[in-house]
């Protein structure tokens, strides 16, 4: 199933162009010829001959993807969701982190004096000093207690990255995964329905990796014209 962002996405930017008319046989080369065609939803992989064509008009940027056969070294089923949310609970996690660490392996009480206006209460009344005295010796109480704050504030950090991850977690959509030699980026199709992915995975399987299983079907020949019972 889309995630629930996916879905939003689409509803509120539409689909904009128009879908491709073609078909796969306005794409293969001569004496190239389908082996195996796999349907996810709106989403199509086909296995040639020669290569491995993936279709996504669902999906933002290209439409269609091709790799030569030889080129693929894995088809699995993944998960697909927004990286946004993986960013920023990554960084929910590592301030928790930090906040907690200071709050519990640094005590600013221990080096914090916070009677060091006490004593001279009698003196600074005289001076007319007493309220600024006082104001500074409830800043310095207030410094002794940031272990506390940061313990407080790392916690509810930590517990918004769990939420974070929670959200990514849900709204994650199922995928194909083909899997590709050397720097290219893998081909990610999603799939309306989890079990598609998985029947996809053993179909494609079966046609890449073992062609004994069956369903290749190799090119013929073409036609040049010549019959062996030509009387010339």
């Amino acid at each position: 199933m889309k995630g629930v962002f996916g879905q939003l996405r689409e509803q509120i930017q539409g689909r904009e162009g128009r879908g491709w008319a073609g078909s796969v046989d306005d794409l293969l080369f001569d004496g190239e010829r389908v082996r195996r065609s796999v349907s996810l939803g709106d989403n199509r992989v086909v296995v040639t001959s020669h290569r491995l064509l993936a279709f996504t008009p669902g999906r933002t940027g290209e439409n269609y993807r091709q790799v030569d056969v030889p080129n693929v070294t894995d088809v699995r089923a993944g998960n697909e969701g927004e990286s946004v949310l993986v960013f920023q609970a990554a960084r929910m996690y590592l301030y928790g982190g930090v906040l907690l660490a200071v709050g519990l392996f640094v005590d600013f009480g221990a080096f914090v004096p916070t009677d060091v206006f006490g004593d001279a209460g009698g003196a600074t009344g005289k001076l007319g000093l007493g309220g600024l005295f006082g104001l500074m010796q409830q800043f310095l109480a207030l410094i002794a207690q940031l272990d506390a704050f940061a313990r407080l504030i790392g916690a509810l950090l930590v517990l918004f990255g769990v939420f974070i991850t929670a959200v990514y977690m849900l709204t994650r959509d199922r995928v194909l995964v083909v899997s590709l030699a050397g720097d290219n980026p893998n081909i990610t199709v999603p799939a309306d329905d989890e079990s598609d992915v998985d029947d996809a995975v053993t179909a494609l399987e079966s046609v890449l990796f073992d062609p004994g299983a069956g369903g290749a079907t190799e090119p013929t020949a073409p036609d040049t014209g010549f019959k062996s019972d030509d009387p010339l």
